[in-house]
Protein backbone atom coordinates (compact mmCIF):
# COMPACT_ATOMS: atom_id res chain seq x y z
CA UNK A 1 0.00 0.00 0.00
CA UNK A 2 3.02 2.27 1.04
CA UNK A 3 4.51 1.65 -2.08
CA UNK A 4 1.50 2.53 -4.44
CA UNK A 5 1.44 5.69 -2.55
CA UNK A 6 4.96 6.26 -3.20
CA UNK A 7 4.75 5.58 -6.82
CA UNK A 8 1.74 8.68 -7.08
CA UNK A 9 3.51 11.33 -5.11
CA UNK A 10 6.56 10.35 -7.26
CA UNK A 11 4.46 10.48 -10.39
CA UNK A 12 2.89 13.90 -9.16
CA UNK A 13 6.89 15.14 -7.98
CA UNK A 14 7.34 14.57 -11.74
CA UNK A 15 4.07 15.94 -13.38
CA UNK A 16 4.99 18.92 -11.32
CA UNK A 17 8.88 19.71 -12.53
CA UNK A 18 7.84 18.87 -16.12
CA UNK A 19 5.37 21.30 -15.70
CA UNK A 20 7.68 23.63 -14.26
CA UNK A 21 10.69 22.80 -16.54
CA UNK A 22 8.17 23.31 -19.86
CA UNK A 23 7.10 26.62 -17.88
CA UNK A 24 10.80 27.57 -17.29
CA UNK A 25 12.03 26.67 -20.90
CA UNK A 26 9.54 28.90 -22.91
CA UNK A 27 10.24 32.12 -20.96
CA UNK A 28 13.89 31.28 -21.42
CA UNK A 29 13.09 31.28 -25.02
CA UNK A 30 10.38 34.10 -25.23
CA UNK A 31 13.54 36.18 -23.04
CA UNK A 32 16.51 35.26 -24.91
CA UNK A 33 15.21 34.82 -28.46
CA UNK A 34 11.65 36.91 -28.44
CA UNK A 35 12.67 39.71 -26.70
CA UNK A 36 12.41 41.83 -29.80
CA UNK A 37 9.40 41.14 -31.16
CA UNK A 38 7.70 41.20 -27.84
CA UNK A 39 9.73 45.08 -26.83
CA UNK A 40 8.46 45.96 -30.03
CA UNK A 41 4.83 44.97 -29.53
CA UNK A 42 4.84 46.71 -26.24
CA UNK A 43 5.87 50.01 -28.00
CA UNK A 44 3.22 49.66 -30.62
CA UNK A 45 0.97 49.69 -27.37
CA UNK A 46 2.29 52.84 -25.54
CA UNK A 47 3.09 54.89 -28.41
CA UNK A 48 0.83 57.83 -29.71
CA UNK A 49 2.01 58.39 -33.50
CA UNK A 50 1.74 62.07 -34.44
CA UNK A 51 2.44 63.20 -37.97
CA UNK A 52 5.10 65.62 -39.30
CA UNK A 53 4.45 67.04 -42.75
CA UNK A 54 6.58 67.21 -45.53
CA UNK A 55 7.32 70.46 -47.49
CA UNK A 56 5.64 70.07 -51.12
CA UNK A 57 8.72 70.62 -53.82
CA UNK A 58 8.21 73.62 -55.03
CA UNK A 59 7.53 74.84 -58.77
CA UNK A 60 10.00 77.29 -60.43
CA UNK A 61 10.14 78.51 -63.94
CA UNK A 62 12.90 78.06 -65.94
CA UNK A 63 14.50 81.11 -64.50
CA UNK A 64 13.99 80.07 -61.32
CA UNK A 65 11.75 82.09 -60.28
CA UNK A 66 9.03 80.44 -57.72
CA UNK A 67 5.33 79.75 -59.27
CA UNK A 68 4.81 77.29 -56.57
CA UNK A 69 5.80 77.50 -52.91
CA UNK A 70 5.21 76.56 -49.51
CA UNK A 71 4.11 78.66 -46.25
CA UNK A 72 4.42 77.06 -42.70
CA UNK A 73 0.93 76.70 -41.40
CA UNK A 74 -0.02 74.28 -38.16
CA UNK A 75 -2.95 72.00 -37.52
CA UNK A 76 -4.91 72.03 -34.16
CA UNK A 77 -6.29 68.96 -32.85
CA UNK A 78 -7.40 67.27 -28.75
CA UNK A 79 -6.84 64.31 -27.65
CA UNK A 80 -9.52 62.69 -25.17
CA UNK A 81 -7.72 61.04 -22.56
CA UNK A 82 -5.03 64.18 -21.67
CA UNK A 83 -7.74 67.17 -21.24
CA UNK A 84 -8.44 68.10 -18.01
CA UNK A 85 -10.12 71.47 -18.38
CA UNK A 86 -13.02 70.76 -21.66
CA UNK A 87 -14.44 73.97 -20.80
CA UNK A 88 -11.46 76.34 -21.03
CA UNK A 89 -10.69 74.12 -24.25
CA UNK A 90 -13.67 74.40 -25.94
CA UNK A 91 -14.16 78.01 -25.10
CA UNK A 92 -10.32 79.02 -26.03
CA UNK A 93 -10.30 77.49 -29.20
CA UNK A 94 -14.17 78.47 -30.58
CA UNK A 95 -13.11 82.19 -29.78
CA UNK A 96 -9.41 81.51 -31.22
CA UNK A 97 -10.13 79.54 -34.34
CA UNK A 98 -13.32 81.26 -34.91
CA UNK A 99 -15.46 77.94 -34.50
CA UNK A 100 -19.18 76.76 -33.12
CA UNK A 101 -18.65 75.73 -30.01
CA UNK A 102 -21.06 73.20 -30.37
CA UNK A 103 -18.85 71.71 -33.00
CA UNK A 104 -15.36 71.93 -31.00
CA UNK A 105 -17.57 69.86 -27.87
CA UNK A 106 -18.57 66.94 -30.09
CA UNK A 107 -14.80 66.32 -31.16
CA UNK A 108 -13.68 66.76 -27.33
CA UNK A 109 -15.89 64.68 -25.83
CA UNK A 110 -15.56 61.78 -28.76
CA UNK A 111 -13.24 59.26 -26.81
CA UNK A 112 -10.72 58.90 -29.68
CA UNK A 113 -6.97 58.54 -30.35
CA UNK A 114 -7.10 62.03 -31.67
CA UNK A 115 -9.66 64.76 -33.20
CA UNK A 116 -8.21 67.12 -35.74
CA UNK A 117 -10.08 70.57 -35.15
CA UNK A 118 -8.71 72.90 -38.23
CA UNK A 119 -5.86 72.41 -40.55
CA UNK A 120 -3.83 75.34 -42.54
CA UNK A 121 -3.87 77.77 -38.94
CA UNK A 122 -1.70 80.64 -39.23
CA UNK A 123 1.46 80.24 -37.06
CA UNK A 124 0.40 83.58 -35.36
CA UNK A 125 -2.84 81.78 -34.47
CA UNK A 126 -1.47 78.79 -33.33
CA UNK A 127 1.27 80.12 -31.31
CA UNK A 128 -1.66 82.00 -29.33
CA UNK A 129 -2.52 78.59 -28.62
CA UNK A 130 0.28 77.21 -27.37
CA UNK A 131 0.77 80.15 -25.15
CA UNK A 132 -2.51 78.92 -23.34
CA UNK A 133 -0.77 75.72 -22.44
CA UNK A 134 -4.11 73.70 -22.57
CA UNK A 135 -3.44 70.05 -21.91
CA UNK A 136 -4.76 68.36 -24.46
CA UNK A 137 -4.16 70.65 -27.46
CA UNK A 138 -1.80 69.64 -30.00
CA UNK A 139 -0.44 72.34 -32.20
CA UNK A 140 1.91 70.27 -35.36
CA UNK A 141 3.59 71.93 -37.94
CA UNK A 142 2.43 72.12 -41.26
CA UNK A 143 2.76 73.86 -44.77
CA UNK A 144 0.01 75.16 -46.98
CA UNK A 145 0.51 75.83 -50.23
CA UNK A 146 1.09 79.62 -51.90
CA UNK A 147 0.61 80.66 -55.33
CA UNK A 148 2.85 84.48 -55.26
CA UNK A 149 1.55 85.43 -58.60
CA UNK A 150 -2.31 84.63 -58.02
CA UNK A 151 -3.81 83.60 -61.24
CA UNK A 152 -0.69 83.39 -63.61
CA UNK A 153 -0.63 80.34 -65.32
CA UNK A 154 -3.66 78.62 -63.11
CA UNK A 155 -5.12 76.40 -65.58
CA UNK A 156 -0.90 75.15 -66.43
CA UNK A 157 -0.04 74.39 -62.49
CA UNK A 158 -2.94 73.14 -61.11
CA UNK A 159 -3.53 73.63 -56.60
CA UNK A 160 -3.63 71.86 -53.62
CA UNK A 161 -6.36 70.01 -51.67
CA UNK A 162 -6.51 70.70 -47.90
CA UNK A 163 -3.89 67.57 -47.16
CA UNK A 164 -1.67 69.32 -49.85
CA UNK A 165 -2.33 66.55 -52.22
CA UNK A 166 -2.32 67.76 -56.20
CA UNK A 167 -5.64 68.51 -57.52
CA UNK A 168 -5.51 69.40 -61.13
CA UNK A 169 -2.43 70.34 -63.56
CA UNK A 170 0.64 70.29 -63.13
CA UNK A 171 0.30 69.43 -59.23
CA UNK A 172 -1.09 66.34 -59.81
CA UNK A 173 0.48 65.24 -63.16
CA UNK A 174 3.77 65.86 -60.98
CA UNK A 175 2.49 64.79 -57.44
CA UNK A 176 4.76 61.67 -56.95
CA UNK A 177 7.47 64.13 -57.45
CA UNK A 178 6.13 66.83 -55.81
CA UNK A 179 4.55 65.71 -52.53
CA UNK A 180 7.72 64.17 -50.29
CA UNK A 181 7.41 61.69 -47.34
CA UNK A 182 5.69 62.45 -44.14
CA UNK A 183 7.77 61.98 -40.61
CA UNK A 184 6.54 60.98 -37.37
CA UNK A 185 6.67 61.65 -34.12
CA UNK A 186 6.15 58.34 -31.48
CA UNK A 187 5.01 59.57 -27.61
CA UNK A 188 5.17 57.14 -24.99
CA UNK A 189 1.48 57.19 -23.08
CA UNK A 190 0.15 55.08 -20.18
CA UNK A 191 -2.14 52.02 -19.76
CA UNK A 192 -5.36 54.89 -20.31
CA UNK A 193 -3.62 56.76 -23.09
CA UNK A 194 -1.99 59.57 -21.10
CA UNK A 195 1.16 61.12 -22.65
CA UNK A 196 3.75 60.50 -19.69
CA UNK A 197 5.83 63.97 -19.32
CA UNK A 198 9.36 63.70 -19.60
CA UNK A 199 9.46 60.47 -21.50
CA UNK A 200 11.92 60.05 -24.36
CA UNK A 201 10.36 60.69 -28.32
CA UNK A 202 11.17 59.27 -31.54
CA UNK A 203 11.46 61.55 -34.19
CA UNK A 204 11.27 60.45 -37.63
CA UNK A 205 12.62 63.71 -39.79
CA UNK A 206 10.15 64.26 -42.91
CA UNK A 207 11.77 64.13 -46.45
CA UNK A 208 11.06 67.26 -48.62
CA UNK A 209 9.32 66.70 -52.13
CA UNK A 210 11.68 67.84 -54.96
CA UNK A 211 11.46 70.71 -56.83
CA UNK A 212 10.17 70.88 -60.68
CA UNK A 213 12.09 73.21 -63.05
CA UNK A 214 9.69 74.09 -66.21
CA UNK A 215 10.29 75.44 -69.65
CA UNK A 216 8.17 78.00 -68.83
CA UNK A 217 9.01 81.36 -68.85
CA UNK A 218 7.29 83.94 -66.64
CA UNK A 219 7.76 86.92 -68.36
CA UNK A 220 6.62 85.27 -71.41
CA UNK A 221 4.00 84.10 -69.35
CA UNK A 222 2.63 87.41 -68.27
CA UNK A 223 3.11 89.31 -71.51
CA UNK A 224 0.87 86.51 -73.16
CA UNK A 225 -1.50 86.73 -70.82
CA UNK A 226 -1.76 90.49 -71.41
CA UNK A 227 -2.40 90.26 -74.84
CA UNK A 228 -5.41 87.44 -74.36
CA UNK A 229 -7.27 89.54 -72.00
CA UNK A 230 -6.83 92.32 -74.84
CA UNK A 231 -8.29 90.29 -77.91
CA UNK A 232 -11.08 88.95 -75.39
CA UNK A 233 -12.02 92.32 -74.38
CA UNK A 234 -11.63 93.71 -78.11
CA UNK A 235 -13.63 90.62 -79.38
CA UNK A 236 -16.00 90.29 -76.59
CA UNK A 237 -15.02 86.64 -76.58
CA UNK A 238 -15.71 84.29 -73.80
CA UNK A 239 -12.57 83.19 -73.37
CA UNK A 240 -9.01 83.21 -75.40
CA UNK A 241 -6.13 80.50 -74.95
CA UNK A 242 -2.65 80.96 -75.88
CA UNK A 243 0.25 78.66 -76.45
CA UNK A 244 4.38 80.08 -76.67
CA UNK A 245 6.65 77.28 -78.09
CA UNK A 246 9.96 77.08 -79.04
CA UNK A 247 9.95 75.59 -82.50
CA UNK A 248 13.49 74.74 -82.41
CA UNK A 249 12.96 71.75 -79.45
CA UNK A 250 9.49 71.67 -78.68
CA UNK A 251 9.79 73.75 -74.77
CA UNK A 252 6.37 75.63 -74.01
CA UNK A 253 7.51 79.27 -72.74
CA UNK A 254 3.68 80.19 -72.06
CA UNK A 255 0.41 78.62 -72.01
CA UNK A 256 -2.69 80.97 -71.09
CA UNK A 257 -6.64 80.48 -70.95
CA UNK A 258 -8.03 83.56 -70.10
CA UNK A 259 -9.73 84.03 -68.19
CA UNK A 260 -7.66 82.41 -65.30
CA UNK A 261 -8.64 81.59 -61.77
CA UNK A 262 -6.90 82.46 -58.24
CA UNK A 263 -4.45 79.86 -57.58
CA UNK A 264 -4.56 80.50 -53.71
CA UNK A 265 -8.50 80.62 -53.83
CA UNK A 266 -9.31 78.33 -56.64
CA UNK A 267 -13.20 77.17 -55.36
CA UNK A 268 -14.16 80.93 -55.33
CA UNK A 269 -16.50 81.47 -58.92
CA UNK A 270 -16.02 84.51 -60.38
CA UNK A 271 -18.61 86.88 -61.24
CA UNK A 272 -20.84 86.79 -58.14
CA UNK A 273 -22.84 83.30 -59.00
CA UNK A 274 -25.76 82.97 -57.12
CA UNK A 275 -27.12 80.20 -54.73
CA UNK A 276 -25.56 76.71 -56.62
CA UNK A 277 -26.49 73.39 -56.07
CA UNK A 278 -23.49 70.99 -55.00
CA UNK A 279 -23.24 69.70 -58.50
CA UNK A 280 -23.94 73.00 -60.71
CA UNK A 281 -20.93 74.47 -58.35
CA UNK A 282 -18.83 71.51 -59.36
CA UNK A 283 -19.73 71.52 -62.73
CA UNK A 284 -18.71 75.81 -63.31
CA UNK A 285 -15.59 74.63 -61.20
CA UNK A 286 -14.78 72.38 -63.70
CA UNK A 287 -15.07 74.27 -66.25
CA UNK A 288 -13.18 77.17 -64.79
CA UNK A 289 -10.59 74.95 -64.35
CA UNK A 290 -10.19 73.58 -67.67
CA UNK A 291 -7.26 73.91 -69.45
CA UNK A 292 -8.69 74.74 -73.08
CA UNK A 293 -5.16 74.35 -74.61
CA UNK A 294 -4.88 70.98 -74.04
CA UNK A 295 -8.17 69.00 -73.09
CA UNK A 296 -10.26 70.81 -76.38
CA UNK A 297 -9.18 69.80 -79.76
CA UNK A 298 -8.95 73.24 -82.30
CA UNK A 299 -9.01 74.00 -85.83
CA UNK A 300 -5.03 74.78 -86.70
CA UNK A 301 -5.73 77.44 -88.63
CA UNK A 302 -2.97 79.42 -90.50
CA UNK A 303 -0.01 77.03 -88.70
CA UNK A 304 -0.59 75.65 -91.80
CA UNK A 305 0.69 78.03 -94.27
Amino acid sequence: MRTVQKKRVLFLVLVVLGIAAAVIGRLGYVMLFQSHKYLGLAKELHQREREIKAPRGIIYDRNGVVLAGNRAVCSISVIHSQITQPEEVIERLSAILEIPEEEIKKKVERISAREKIKSNVAKETADEIKDFKMDGVMVDEDYKRYYPYDDLASTVLGFTGADNQGIIGLEVAYESVLKGKNGKILTMTDGKGKEIKNAAEEREEPIAGKDLYLTMDIHIQKYAQQICEKVKEAKKAKRVSMIVMNPQNGEILGMVNVPEFNLNEPYQLKGGKKELSAKKKQEKLNQMWRNWCINDTYEPGSTFK
